[in-house]
């Protein structure tokens, strides 16, 4: 028993229990994370499809988590619990598995790309459709859910990849110099931090989100706060001087990059919320100290929508407050006047020569016209600061009727022409989506890794000719383009995660159907099918490979030259 005792507690055995215990916990959040896979393909994606949501919608909340799933439920997972629970005495090892499988994570960039569309989307749906907020919350209901939302749930593949991050950083540090998996586990740490990188900034995006809708409940909805664009930097108790009687008044503030946010406590019994009093702009924003010199920890914030005076709890939290605030103050300053010269430098040589002429920038034509027809003349030349009146009612601007500047196309409107702001904001969205199309690649020549006229098959559907392309700007993506030969309006399918296989000529529905290949997924499969044996073989190759994660090889030269010889 003593010589066991003595084993066991070797320095040698404690290292291999330490590095099998970093691979059990390996298998057993991949074994939850798995569940939760499941519960977002298979219980809600498959439940709001079945509730008709539009499935542009659907693939728009969800991306390609199917395919994630895909990988974790049939290769990573059996494969580590393969290795850790029935081969790890004779094969203690994990490197080679990740390593093997990392390429696969770039999966990963297309639902990260993706999340704050699909968040957008998620509270966009539960606000305006009440079958997609009640199919969403009789899920969240569930045992399975855990009660929690929906939006938890997406964020978990957003997280599992800093997850694999450091659990292979940890395991690397009790890898002995000399192990054989080493060298495997540090490829597969190098694949796998580069999308630990942006599913991290993903991350951070969305913490900043949920502290935004945190603070827009806490405010009753009152503010439209939760925006990309807004950030909170400070928010705490302060005492209001009143001006009648000098009485302090409990007050609180929310300073954001751009706005601060003066308001009221609410009496309430569970939970405290507040009422904005007053959103004043950063811009034009000024503080001073020691307002009134018989009472201590005073300061004045003077804006242009109101000047407050305040009183701090303590020196150091006076202080506090005003070195936060004359940061962000000189933050926006510096921005604000990065854009007007960016902005200025686009235009003003314009402007200069034709002060009153219609807007003649390629780019603001769309948006000229749309406001033309809306308030019957054009957008005026002058600048932002000698506009005295709204382009949308003509109201004078004043204290109650305040100055808002488009940043899509130049208009100046008060609070009463929001109306037209979001039309133009809209406009600017189509104009940008135009661009986008304007800049598709064509799917053929140099541009692809490998492209040609392939005999298609679709969810049982009849074989169709169509263009089919794997470009080298995306080589673990497959165009399919039914109509001309460039990617817009083609069907995209991401490869990896799929099977890819050969059919036999003898099992081809079609005598003419000799060459051809199947591309299966759980929930999606396409038939390929060349016109020879040597086309056939290069898709093969190609489809294989990028199946894998693995970047083909151009085959779009040798494929072009046998085509000319046919």
């Amino acid at each position: 028993m003593s010589l066991i005792l003595a084993v066991c507690v070797s320095p040698q055995c404690s290292e291999a229990q330490r590095l099998l215990n970093i691979a059990k916990e390996l298998l057993q959040t991949e074994e939850a994370y798995v569940k939760r896979l499941n519960l977002l393909d298979q219980v809600f994606c498959t439940k709001l499809t079945e509730a008709g949501i539009p499935q542009d919608v659907i693939t728009g909340i969800f991306s390609n988590i199917s395919s994630i799933y895909c990988f974790h439920d049939k290769f990573l997972l059996p494969e580590l619990k393969t290795r850790i629970t029935g081969e790890w005495d004779s094969n203690p090892r994990i490197g080679d598995i990740l390593q093997k499988l990392a390429p696969f994570m770039k999966m990963y960039g297309e639902y990260v790309k993706n999340f704050d569309r699909a968040m957008d989307l998620v509270n966009t749906w539960t606000q305006r459709s009440s079958q997609f907020k009640s199919v969403v919350q009789n899920i969240q209901k569930q045992d399975v859910c855990g009660n929690l939302t929906l939006q938890h749930h997406m964020l978990e593949p957003v997280q599992r990849i800093p997850r694999y991050e450091m659990l292979l950083k940890d395991y690397l540090k009790k890898l002995p110099d000399d192990a054989l998996d080493r060298k495997d586990a540090e490829k597969a740490l190098e694949l796998i931090s580069t999308a630990a990188n942006h599913s991290n900034a993903a991350i951070r995006k969305m913490e900043k989100m949920n502290k935004l809708l945190e603070v827009y409940e806490r405010l009753g909805g009152e503010e439209d706060i939760v925006n990309p664009a807004n950030e909170l930097i400070k928010e705490g108790h302060i005492k209001k001087m009143s001006a009648k009687n000098g009485t302090a008044q409990d007050r609180y503030l929310y300073l954001f990059n751009n706005m601060l946010l003066y308001c009221v406590p609410k009496l309430r019994l569970i939970g405290q919320k507040f009422s904005v009093r007053e959103r004043i702009d950063i811009a034009g924003m000024e503080v001073q100290e020691n307002v009134k010199q018989n009472l201590p920890h005073t300061f004045a914030i003077i804006g242009k929508q109101r000047s407050l005076e305040l009183q701090a709890r303590t020196a150091e939290e006076k202080e506090d407050w005003i070195q936060v605030i004359r940061a962000t103050i000189k933050r926006h300053k510096q921005n604000s006047e990065t854009f007007n010269k960016a902005f200025n430098s686009s235009f003003s040589r314009e402007d200069d020569h034709l002060p009153d002429s219609p807007v003649s920038h390629p780019l603001l034509q769309p948006v000229t016209s749309l406001i033309t027809q809306l308030v019957g003349h054009q957008i005026s030349r002058k600048k932002d600061k000698e506009k005295q009146t709204c382009k949308g009612c003509n109201e004078s601007f004043n204290f109650t009727k305040r100055k808002h500047h488009c940043k899509a196309c130049g208009v100046v409107s008060t609070d009463g022409a929001r109306e037209i702001w979001a039309l133009c904001r809209n406009e600017g969205m189509k104009r940008k989506v135009k661009k986008q199309v304007e800049i598709q690649t064509s799917l053929t020549g140099e541009n692809c890794l490998l492209c040609g006229h392939l005999q298609v098959q679709e969810k049982g559907m009849n074989w169709n000719k169509t263009w089919v392309a794997v470009t080298k700007a995306e080589p673990l993506v497959l165009y399919l383009q039914s109509n001309g030969q460039d990617s817009k309006g083609a069907k995209v399918v991401p490869l990896p995660g799929f099977k890819v296989s050969v059919i036999p000529s003898t099992a081809a529905e079609k005598p003419e159907i000799k060459h051809a290949l199947r591309l299966s997924h759980t929930q999606q499969t396409l038939l390929l099918s060349a016109q020879d044996a040597e086309v056939h073989a290069k898709w093969l190759d190609v489809l294989s490979k990028a199946a894998r994660g693995e970047t083909p090889t151009d085959a779009s030269t040798s494929l072009s030259e046998h085509r000319k010889s046919q």
